[in-house]
């Protein structure tokens, strides 16, 4: 589930003010919608979220499975990244189901309400799922049209061996992992007719008419090295308080307060690409992929195609409305995932293993950064302090271990980074730099001089000191990065490495802006423009490509996927046609070689 998307081919319709509103017609539906249960976590199961906490929901009409993430539950230290870690499942086991009729599964991103509906034996259910971020919970609703429906069973399954303690309406779980970090979950179990009871596994419920369940979850977890990256309590108290204080709430006023929270957000930025046919709107959002695609896309077994075969044959259907679709739910998930302490990671914040790919981590060679290109342009620029909170909180943690590998100021990154500040797998010298990027971009959209004085400033000054101490002087006095490598092509430990040189080139012009907006530092602003000056700049090799290393070396018959040396095109601003068309032509000749045009990235 990885939150990066590229969105350069319709930034031109995109509409974001505070005023801004969603589009009427169909496009205002916003709604991911299925007609059958998911069977995997990875490309079926649908999230929701509030930035913090986190779940994947299937939406199985005998069972709902639910598991959920609380995003500070991490294993690792300031020595090693450690990895993302599952919480647990919550199980909602039904009784079987006889004549299913009317299934549908729907993600609704314009109030971020999960919701399954159908009928069995003449009676209609209704769940909804939220997760709400000014309550700090999620709730669960299940409801029907025939009082005493539900019946069943409830149990929490912990991923780390957890100790339970199960009452008749509350199953609490609190643990440590292995570095200390002390966790808890909470679920409250709110009945309205029927009977609730207490068992050795969960708790189970008879003859209920609507059954809410209220889920909560937090660690001690804390962003401050100096307090030992520890709150100095157990979370059962902070969970607690915000179980009992929702559970006193009507449903109708959490839902309503987790509504109105939430598209205050999401309504401030809209789009519009045209209609798409009624054949198209009408699909299933998996069958409307598979047409927009192409029929040669097989659909998953057992799943049958009904709708636009003649599009599909011709290669796809025109689908704009889809396209939307795309666009809002890369919102949706950065609202879900970055809204806190902590940002978005490689998957957001969902992750249903304890051993994750890349650890689930902050990937420095070009994730981390892709996850916040978008987040200002989109108008989401509140979903954007937890990034900066982080890169500001692990300076010290990255200086130390700096040193002592350098033997210079300042700090950088390995590639893989978590959130006590470890960092590891391989040194990637200038990721730190592309982070800075980021922070950069933050304040030029937004003019935030606090944020700029207090979070970006003193990271983006941090780092030129790392460069000062580490370029290297060549026989003519240019300088260059040394023992560098173009992410993810290679080769290590090469000097003057393109991708190198242009995102030093961008931290030392953004560190004179930002010295500048901010009227300090006049003598040290100076000493960075004329460092950059020095700079080895962009090179034009032999067929006219722009290089990817400082020896002319690059072979027009790559077409390796990844595009480093085109970091000075986007995001950097070192290359532009308006103000350095030659370069700007020669990186049109790489990017055609590597596959351009045929769509490749």
């Amino acid at each position: 589930m990885g939150l990066c998307l590229g969105l350069s081919g319709i930034w031109p319709a995109v509409t974001a003010g505070a005023d801004a509103s969603p589009p009427a017609g169909p496009n205002r539906a916003n709604k991911l919608w299925y007609d059958q249960p998911a069977r995997a976590w990875e490309t079926e199961a649908l999230p929701i979220g509030n930035g913090r906490l986190g779940a994947m929901l299937f939406g199985a009409v005998e069972k709902e499975q639910i598991q959920f993430n609380e995003n500070s539950l991490w294993e690792g230290d300031e020595s090693d990244t450690g990895n993302y870690q599952n919480f647990g499942v919550l199980e909602v086991a039904l009784p079987p189901a006889k004549d299913v009729a009317g299934y549908r599964r729907e993600l609704d991103i314009g109030r971020a309400l999960h919701t399954v509906t159908y009928t069995s034996e003449g009676v209609s259910y209704h769940r909804e799922a939220f997760a709400s971020y000014p309550d700090q919970v999620m709730v669960f609703r299940f409801n029907a049209d025939k009082p005493g429906s539900h019946t069943g069973a409830l149990t929490l399954k912990d991923a780390h061996g957890a100790t339970l303690a199960i009452e008749s309406n509350r199953i609490t779980a609190s643990g440590r992992l292995k570095n200390g970090l002390q966790f808890e979950a909470q679920l409250r179990v709110i009945n309205e007719g029927g009977t609730l009871a207490a068992t050795s596994t969960g708790i189970a419920f008879q003859g209920v008419n609507r059954l809410t369940l209220i889920l909560g979850a937090g660690t001690d977890y804390l962003n401050q090295r100096g307090k030992g990256w520890r709150t100095g309590e157990l979370p059962h108290r902070l969970v607690t308080e915000r179980i009992d204080k929702a559970a006193k709430r009507a449903y109708a006023d959490l839902l309503a307060a987790h509504i109105k929270d939430y598209q205050s957000l999401f309504q401030k930025c809209s789009i519009s690409l045209g209609l798409s046919a009624d054949a198209n709107r009408g699909l299933p959002t998996d069958k409307r992929l598979v047409a927009y695609r192409g029929a040669d896309l097989k659909l998953p077994t057992g799943m049958a195609y009904d709708g636009n075969k003649e599009a599909a044959a011709k290669g796809g259907a025109r689908d704009p409305e889809l396209e939307v679709l795309l666009f809002q739910y890369a919102r949706y998930l950065m609202i879900g995932s970055s809204r806190g302490a902590l940002p978005a990671n490689l998957q957001g914040l969902w992750n249903n293993s304890n051993n994750p790919p890349w650890r689930s981590d902050y990937h420095t060679d070009v994730n981390v950064q892709m996850n916040y290109w978008f987040v200002d342009a989109a108008n989401l620029s509140e979903c954007f302090a937890p990034y900066a909170e982080w890169l500001y909180s692990i300076r010290e943690v990255r200086r130390d271990e700096t040193f002592k590998a350098f033997k210079v100021r300042g700090w950088t990154m390995h590639a893989e980074n978590g959130v006590f500040g470890g960092s590891s797998w391989k040194w990637v010298n200038p990721t730190a730099a592309w982070c800075a990027q980021n922070l950069w971009d933050h304040y030029a959209f937004t003019q935030d001089k606090e944020y700029l004085r207090t979070r970006a400033y003193p990271v983006m000054k941090d780092l030129c000191e790392f460069w000062e101490d580490f370029l290297k002087p060549l026989p003519d006095g240019s300088l260059v990065a040394p023992k560098g490598y173009s992410p993810e092509h290679g080769p290590e430990g090469v000097d003057g490495v393109s991708h190198d040189q242009q995102l030093v080139w961008d931290l030392f012009s953004n560190m004179a802006d930002a010295s500048k907006a901010l009227d300090v530092d006049a003598e040290y602003r100076q000493k960075i423009q004329a460092l950059r000056d020095r700079l080895m700049g962009p090179k034009i090799g032999k067929w006219g490509q722009l290089q990817e290393w400082m020896a002319d070396i690059d072979d027009p018959k790559d077409d390796h996927r990844h595009l480093s040396h085109m970091i000075a095109v986007h995001p950097g601003r070192q290359i532009s046609p308006l103000t350095s068309p030659t370069l700007a032509a020669a990186a049109k000749v790489s990017l055609n070689a590597r596959g351009g045009q045929r769509g490749r990235g």
